[in-house]
């Protein structure tokens, strides 16, 4: 089934990022759980506490694992989860401190914004909740749908908050300007680079380099502890092709599930649009009267298409005489979408006021929501009804066929055969190596190590909507690896040592000829690399040969001829010098004017949304509002340390 909490795995991927910006508030209001005042226990203790309400530690982890979906693996839990515990103390400090600050949702508030936002807006027909639904997505997730509303008002609560942090922000035109100038500034280069490669060549090592390396990191040449194992695969397609399904059947899934066939009603209209955006409360006086009049025109008879082509300001569909085909309710602007759905066939609308402007409107097609007859849909039933029935056969015979071979794991074979499943037989492999077939399965191979031969891991899902389940077979242990094992390895970690010293030392002394006034040029060819050029390029822009323009920073701050390095770019040693400067063009600055303005104004309200939520964090705690039990977190990350 769908993920009816899929924006969350987003938000977790900027909270295990390190990320604490709000640019975009989904990022953080679907992590808020549905609280309960659990007091805690030894075994389950309280981790966090915010206004009276306590998290414990089982709370947090679930919360963790839903909103990762379990792909943060076991090994970094330890430094991801402390991260993602901060992270969520300060959303809820956030939404304790928007009540107490009196800040409210109302019940109409809600109930829009579950009809218009993810995740619930999905479950929306007809412009009505579709309540059933969306209570059994719930349930799948262990919720109610009073957490969905409650979920809803706090998200509502926190938008509120964060709009009165940031809505002051103020960019002044000279900070336009310097931005402007700062972006759009060119610099020239010229410039030689060292790569390490290029000095190979010049390196010789020997058995004795070799040898005395080998003795020295004796103890780090290691081959991992090894594995024989067995695996039986189940595929969801060998399963599902075996299914045998009934007209009955496919006409009781059909009956079961009509709102899946419904048609929405649906409309095709054309308009005229007067824009009003950017416009002064006078040019938009003259822009109804002319829309009124664009109105008059086209009940009296006049040419719709050929007045859209030549009078409206919307380019999508002008071109096309106005027309915007069809749509579904929903689909426009709210203003716009009642008109449309309110006007019959044919005929013309009020004129039609909305964000964008004044619209003359005209109904040409209207389709009445239906129901698509079942023979029409035939196909698609049995598509789903087959793989849902594949779905359930393949859990349950996959839990008897675990159940199976942990009774009886010498037989296999059998096992295998009694339930059509696959087996891959791996005489030797490491955690981590490809299975034949399979791939990677760190879902699969991250079981072994904990087993004795005999041993069934856990069921594994895997890509390709299979099932995998290994019996252990043998443990190879590690060792230490011999010399001769070893010996290539050993050989290019030193040529590469010594290669990058040669190049860097290179890279020095050619920098210290021509900060003492040596010729750049005969520099470069004295020490056998060539000279290049990187002309007219911005601080945004990707320099060819030398990567981001950020690493020529010193072009944009420094004045012509000025030695820049030698620095590492890229692996490699560059030398620069500046060879010209290049004042921002300010004639592009008008039009982009709006746009940079937008942009540092969110850059701003971001920077003093955060700078606030860390002080009503510093001051709930001071105040004992809110609590980090530093101790229960770091016997439950300690937990995690020791599952490694």
């Amino acid at each position: 089934m769908f993920d009816l909490f899929r924006s969350r795995d987003k938000a977790i991927r900027y909270v295990v990022g390190g990320i604490l910006g709000i640019v975009a508030l989904s990022m953080i209001t679907y992590l808020i759980p549905n609280y309960n005042d659990n007091t805690g226990t030894a075994q389950n203790p309280v981790v966090l506490e915010v206004g009276g309400q306590k998290i414990t530690a089982s709370e947090a982890q679930g919360l963790f694992q839903q909103n990762s979906q379990g792909k943060i693996p076991a090994e970094l839990m330890d430094v991801y989860f402390p991260q993602f515990l901060d992270r969520l103390l300060m959303v809820r400090a956030a939404t304790y401190q928007a009540g107490q600050m009196g800040l409210t949702a109302t019940d109409d508030e809600v109930r829009t914004a579950m009809l218009t936002k993810a995740p619930y807006n999905q479950f929306v027909q007809n412009g009505k909740l579709n309540r059933e639904a969306l209570e059994a997505a719930l349930a799948q997730q262990g919720k109610t749908l009073q957490y969905a509303i409650d979920d809803t008002r706090d998200n509502l609560l926190l938008e509120k908050l964060l709009r009165v942090v940031g809505d002051n922000t103020i960019v002044t035109p000279q900070e336009v300007e310097a931005e402007y100038r700062k972006r759009n500034e060119k610099a020239s280069v010229e410039y030689m680079a060292f790569p390490a490669a290029d000095f190979r060549s010049a390196v010789v090592v020997s058995d004795d380099d070799i040898k005395k390396r080998y003795e020295e990191r004796k103890a780090s040449f290691t081959k991992p502890e090894k594995f024989g194992f067995r695996v039986l695969v189940m595929d969801h397609a060998k399963v599902e092709a075996g299914i045998q399904i009934s007209d009955a059947d496919l006409r009781a899934a059909y009956s079961g599930s009509l709102d899946n066939f419904r048609k929405p009603e649906r409309v095709r209209s054309r308009h005229i649009l007067l824009s009003t955006e950017g416009k002064t409360d006078a040019e938009k006086a003259a822009q109804k009267t002319k829309a009124e009049n664009l109105l008059k025109q086209v009940k009296g008879g006049a040419d719709f298409a050929a007045l859209a082509k030549a009078n409206s300001e919307d380019s999508s569909n002008a071109p096309k005489g106005g027309d915007l085909g069809w749509a579904t309710r929903g689909q426009y602007d709210p203003a716009f979408d009642a008109a449309v759905f309110a006007t019959k066939p044919n005929e013309f609308a009020d004129i039609v006021t909305t964000q964008f402007g004044y619209h003359v409107v005209q109904v040409l097609e209207k389709e009445a929501s239906s129901i698509a007859p079942f023979e029409t849909v035939r196909a698609d039933v049995e598509k789903d009804l087959r793989g849902q029935k594949a779905a359930e056969k393949m859990q349950a015979a996959g839990d008897q066929l675990h159940a199976d071979l942990v009774k009886n794991p010498s037989d296999l074979d059998n096992i295998a055969k009694k339930y059509g499943a696959e087996v891959i037989t791996v005489k030797e492999a490491a955690a981590g190596d490809p299975i034949p077939t399979l791939g990677v399965t760190p879902e699969l191979t991250s079981q072994l190590a904990t087993l004795k031969a005999g041993g069934v891991t856990d069921i594994a899902a895997l890509p390709g909507e299979r099932l995998a389940v290994a019996v252990m077979e043998a443990r190879i242990p590690g060792r230490p690896s011999t010399l001769d094992e070893v010996k290539g390895e050993i050989k290019e970690s030193i040529i590469a040592e010594k290669v990058e010293g040669i190049a860097a030392e290179r890279a020095k002394s050619a920098g210290e000829r021509v900060r003492k006034g040596e010729d750049f040029e005969a520099v470069a060819k004295s020490v056998g690399v060539k000279v290049q050029t990187a002309t007219n390029f911005s601080r945004p822009d990707t320099v060819e040969g030398l990567g981001a323009a950020v690493y020529m920073e010193e072009a944009f701050t420094k004045p012509v001829g000025t030695i820049i390095g030698p620095s590492v770019i890229q692996g490699r040693n560059v030398l620069a010098k500046v060879t010209g400067k290049k004042a921002a063009d300010m004639s592009e600055l008008a039009a982009k004017r709006d746009d940079l303005t937008k942009e540092l104004r969110d850059a701003k309200q971001q920077s003093r949304t955060e700078l606030w939520l860390d002080s009503v964090l510093t001051k709930l705690t001071a105040e004992g509002k809110v609590v980090r039990h530093q101790d229960e977190i770091q016997r439950v990350v300690a937990q995690y340390h020791e599952s490694k």
